[in-house]
């Protein structure tokens, strides 16, 4: 079984050092600084000769001077104060929109979770309603129909090629309708689980695309997702597969999907890798498809990392990684279902 082709790790950001250890380095600094100039004046004399200096220009008051610098470095000192003061408050200000911006980026991406959410059952619901309903009465039209042709087949020429058609007709629509379900619901993704279903949309892919030729490696256990997550991965690998039919039909796709064990430190995460030996793009330029933007929508709602790498003639690649208990709700968070039934009983 092939492994998972390796993918850089972004750097790390530098660790900052904290407001007060700046300033206590600074007043450090100056201390240092003071006492060295202080150290160095004694052993030159400076003030002797400044006096010296100074005592041959009484008329411009230049003895006056060291008082003046001193209520000039004062006043520096009171001014840098203040500004380190209102920097401060500016810092806290900002830390405050920071976080109220984190808020409210995960608040759109539970609204984002919920929508996909309503969107698949809705998909899912339509889904099982053309199965059922339509479905059932096409089986129907075309079991009278053989029922009829086998009846006509000697006496009656005309109903016998009428019944055909409307067999044909019958058979032409169930299988439009078939692919209908396919793509509001992948078969098999509740009943036989991530994997099954993967192998499926592979195979319905090497039919469509016969000059393409497709790998996929599966490793862990995916029987304990959510669905929210097992949709997300089965409509990234159906995404990329779409990206391969439009750009590079006759390329060597390769596909991994794989669980890292979990430890103690950590809850383990799901890696879904797929690359194409394709003609490949410019990252660079703008794209006008909103495929891979939906990608990684559906990825970072979940709170997982996407990344793509890609250039001209050298095939492209992405790459998504989602923890294992993406999709799952948080225990701190309340529980909505039991907030109306809890009102109800204050009320009365």
């Amino acid at each position: 079984m092939q492994s998972v082709m390796p993918t850089k790790s972004l750097p790390l950001p530098k660790k900052r050092l904290a407001p007060h250890s700046t300033v206590r380095r600074d007043l450090l600094c100056v201390f240092a600084i003071t006492v060295i100039a202080g150290l160095l004046f004694a052993r030159f004399d400076f003030s002797e000769f400044a006096y010296r200096w100074t005592r041959s220009a009484e008329r411009f008051q230049l003895d006056e001077l060291p008082a003046t610098l001193f209520v000039l470095a004062t006043g520096f000192a009171w001014f840098a104060w203040r500004r380190y003061q209102e920097s401060q408050q500016e810092l806290a200000r900002r830390r405050a929109l920071e976080e109220e911006a984190e808020r409210l980026l995960a608040d759109n991406r539970r609204l984002s979770m919920q929508a996909l959410d309503a969107q698949e059952a809705e998909r899912r619901h339509l889904a099982r309603e053309l199965h059922d309903e339509l479905g059932q009465y096409l089986n129907a039209i075309a079991l009278d129909a053989g029922r009829i042709r086998d009846l006509s087949a000697q006496r009656e020429p005309e109903i016998h090629r009428l019944s055909l058609a409307l067999m044909q007709s019958a058979s032409h629509v169930y299988r439009e309708i078939g692919g209908m379900i396919r793509r509001l619901r992948p078969i098999g993704l509740d009943e036989f689980g991530l994997p099954t279903a993967l192998e499926h949309c592979v195979e319905s892919w090497r039919e469509r695309l016969p000059e393409a030729t497709f790998t996929l490696t599966v490793e862990g256990d995916f029987s304990e997702l959510t669905d929210a997550l097992n949709i997300t991965l089965y409509r990234l690998v159906q995404e990329g597969m779409t990206n391969v039919s439009k750009f590079a039909r006759a390329a060597r796709v390769e596909i991994y999907l794989v669980r890292a064990p979990d430890d103690a430190a950590r809850t383990g995460e799901i890696v879904v890798t797929m690359a194409d030996d394709g003609p490949g793009m410019d990252l660079s330029k703008p794209r006008r498809g909103l495929g891979l933007i939906g990608m990684r929508e559906r990825v970072e709602a979940l709170g997982g990392e996407f990344h793509i790498a890609s250039q001209p003639g050298d095939g492209f690649l992405f790459c998504a990684r989602v923890p294992a208990q993406a999709g799952r709700p948080d225990p701190s968070e309340p529980n909505e279902a039991a907030l109306p039934a809890k009102s109800a009983k204050s009320e009365r």
